[in-house]
């Protein structure tokens, strides 16, 4: 019989990836916006190197300040109002952005405060929305509902990417703003639908309330069925984990910084946001413009047809990537496409090195060519993976700690990137790529020995694959001595139950 129950649910979920769709598609304007003469007569862009690296890095620097919040309002309140702040900060954020421009007004100072409004959103989105496709979803389902995340920010690109490639033809100001306004139904479509969304069960039974979770996993996971097992299993693995979670206080950092299996975990999430943002794509995301200028290309039209295309293969690529999740471990697919983008990233050093010394067409050509492969190999990855697996290796009790943690260093990363970016470009040109070369090495070695599998395991069970205090081992010695037969061990370290039921 087919589950209307699941049906509905995973129809839900799509609002959660309306958040990255307006992500994805935010994040491509501006770069684009800069290759505009409308947007260049506007006036809301002095033209200098440092200028562009502070508005690119508006957003960014807002959720340095954001993210803390985030966290606390999630677990304080839950995890929907995250996504409901969200919503209501693109909307203000777009309205006051379509203001500059604007005779006597400021243009820069407006479409300034727009940007900082609208990244105060979106951290809370990217912050929770992870979450809640980790902690929501059918067990069956969690991979691919996670994975097909950032495929919504790929989406985003790429339909923002071809219309302001329409738009490149409009001769007035309404060629950035007509992009910038369609930010506006799909923030009102996110405010109305977030409300039927259901909330984290996990969420639900950490805050006692576990006759509401309960009814959540009836509906939704069994269909209606009040006696289905999975209904009783999923409860019960919850309940355990979050009291032994709360008994051996793994909700505090003082616990998080200094118990070993916490730290291999917040360690993951860490790194994760260092590949997310020190990967050399940054540059691809908001300056394509600058890159295309250093093998000769400038043309509004080309550079904008260039970019849709570079979208659509990237799309291409990170649904290639969601499949991979589907039929191989993480460690092989992070790692072969973490060697694929070093290699591209050489050729697009090479090939416009070769422009630059011959003015060779072959060379600007390759350059191009190097740019769709460099951000497509990325995106295998990234687009299926970087955001499901933080949530995924952190346990209930620090998950949102963590995600903040995830957040702030992305922020810190992509603030550095945003501006330096700019000035290097500006500077050194195409050698400032070699610094991404040396990243990219150093964070391959790094997700070698760091990354641990989590492929087919659920939320609870994943603890056991940390070293340390696994989650599993901690549980089973807080069982004991709840009956009288031996003593909470905190320091206790068990090695993965390979019975463990795992589930593909």
């Amino acid at each position: 019989m087919r589950s209307t129950g699941l049906l509905k649910l995973n129809l839900l979920l799509t609002t959660i990836f309306i958040a990255q769709f307006l992500n994805g598609y935010d994040f491509s304007l501006i770069s684009s916006f800069q290759s505009m003469n409308s947007w260049r007569d506007s006036k809301l862009l002095a033209e200098s190197s440092s200028n562009i690296g502070l508005l690119n890095a508006a957003a960014d620097v807002t959720g340095l300040v954001t993210a803390p919040f985030a966290s606390y309002v999630a677990d304080r309140w839950g995890r929907k109002w995250c996504i409901r702040y969200s919503s209501i900060a693109n909307l203000v954020g777009t309205i006051l952005g379509c203001i500059a421009g604007v005779p006597g007004v400021n243009g820069y100072a407006v479409f300034m405060v727009s940007r900082i409004i609208i990244g105060s959103g979106l951290t809370f989105a990217l912050m929770c929305s992870p979450i809640m496709l980790q902690e929501l979803p059918h067990p069956k389902h969690r991979t691919i509902l996670g994975g097909l995340f950032d495929i919504a920010f790929i989406v985003g690109g790429f339909i923002a990417s071809w219309i302001l490639f329409g738009c490149s033809y409009i001769t007035s100001n309404w060629s950035w703003r007509i992009p910038y306004l369609i930010h506006i139904p799909l923030a009102l479509t996110m405010i109305v639908l977030i409300t039927f969304v259901p909330e984290s069960p996990r969420w639900l039974i950490s805050k006692g309330r576990e006759a509401e979770a309960r009814a959540y996993f009836v509906k939704y996971h069994a269909n209606g069925c009040e006696d289905d097992e999975l209904v009783k299993f999923e409860i019960d693995e919850i309940h355990e984990a979050i009291e032994t979670e709360r008994t051996l206080k793994q909700d505090s950092w003082t616990s998080i910084l200094t118990n070993r299996s916490s730290l291999h975990r917040l360690g993951c999430v860490i790194l994760i946001a260092v590949c997310q943002n020190l990967s050399g794509t940054a540059i691809i995301s908001y300056y394509y413009t600058e890159i295309l200028s250093l093998v000769g290309i400038t043309d509004t039209v080309t550079v904008t047809g260039i970019n849709a295309g570079l979208t659509t293969s990237t799309a291409a690529f990170a649904l290639f990537g969601l499949y991979l999740t589907q039929v191989i471990d993480r460690r092989p697919q992070l790692l072969g496409t973490w060697a694929a983008t070093l290699a591209a990233n050489v050729g697009l050093i090479a090939s416009t090195a070769v422009y630059e010394k011959t003015g060779s067409t072959h060379a600007g050509v390759a350059a191009v060519a190097m740019v769709w492969l460099y951000n497509g190999f990325f995106f295998v990855s990234c687009g299926s993976i970087f955001f499901t697996y933080p949530p995924e290796v952190l346990h209930y009790s620090m998950r949102s700690k963590g995600m903040m943690v995830w957040m702030v260093t992305a922020k810190l990363l992509s603030v550095f990137s945003s501006y330096t970016n700019s000035i290097a470009m500006a500077a050194i040109g195409w050698k400032w790529y070699l610094f991404y070369t040396a990243m990219l090495i150093v964070t391959g070695v790094l997700l070698y020995f760091v990354i641990v599998e989590t492929r087919g395991y659920t939320l609870e069970e994943i603890g056991a694959l940390f070293g340390g205090e696994p989650l599993e081992a901690a549980t089973h010695a807080y069982k004991d001595a709840k009956e009288g037969e031996g003593e909470i061990d905190v320091d206790a370290k068990a090695a993965p139950d390979e019975e463990a039921p795992i589930r593909k």
